[in-house]
């Protein structure tokens, strides 16, 4: 099942001499459960990418396809409706909500888009605290938790309302080597287990031996690449 399909996505910015070329005829497919990651210089292009996946921006040109709907269509409303209800982020910086605890961060994506019952609702939020070993510390705030931790609960938060795709942008980027390694492993067990598609923007060469793909980018193309470390297979496009 595809989950997400580019055909010659353009991105510019600006105007005349000002316009820049983010992002030129991109083409590129995604799977169901895959384990993908864009990588390439500051510049290239990747968070470009990610934005336009995560539909928080719309594309130039070309079409883009997500969980089956050609998002280039949709307006802002209906973007971020769509965003809600298929796809979950996890940022390099956590970006949990400092006032609310591990729980409530967790449960809040339910809360703002999903008419799920409340018993249902803390039963989901639950369930993912065990599945990524936070259960004991399910009433602590974001201060009161370690960076690992954070990105634990942030992993929880991105699959609460079961998207298709998480979009992760540098996910191991502020975790110590040891740490990394454990959430890396986390999130491959979690789409092994929810079909969810995780999608990297990294410069993490530990994150990139573990992915199943590698698009590589260079001044807004995917040009192949090279994964001398581990078992990505990079696509040559």
């Amino acid at each position: 099942m595809i989950v997400v399909e580019a055909r010659g996505l353009v991105k510019t910015y600006g105007e005349g001499d000002a316009r820049v070329e983010a992002l030129r005829g991109v083409d590129f497919i995604i799977q169901k459960a895959e384990f993908v990651a864009f990588a390439g210089p500051s510049g290239s292009g990747k968070t470009t990418l990610l934005n336009l996946v995560g539909c928080l921006d719309r594309p130039t040109g070309g079409k883009l396809f997500v969980a089956g709907e050609d998002v280039t269509t949709l307006s802002r409303r209906q973007r971020a409706r769509f965003r809600g209800e298929n796809i979950g982020f996890v940022f390099q910086n956590f970006n949990l909500i400092p006032v609310l605890t591990a729980f409530e961060n967790v449960e809040y994506p339910l809360c703002m888009v999903k008419s799920v019952p409340p018993e249902r609702r803390r039963q989901r939020v639950l369930d993912l605290l065990e599945a990524v070993g936070m259960m004991e510390h399910k009433d602590r705030r974001p201060d009161q938790l370690s960076g690992g931790q954070k990105q634990r609960v942030a992993i929880a938060r991105a699959l609460v309302t079961e998207p298709k795709l998480v979009l992760a942008d540098e996910p191991t980027a502020n975790l110590d080597k040891e740490t990394s390694r454990t959430i890396i492993s986390l999130m491959k067990r979690l789409r092994e287990h929810t079909g969810t598609a995780f999608v990297f923007s990294t410069h993490d060469a530990r994150l990139l031996g573990e992915v199943d793909k590698i698009f590589t980018l260079e001044d807004g193309r995917l040009n192949g690449g090279i994964n001398s470390q581990g078992g990505g297979h990079v696509e040559h496009l």
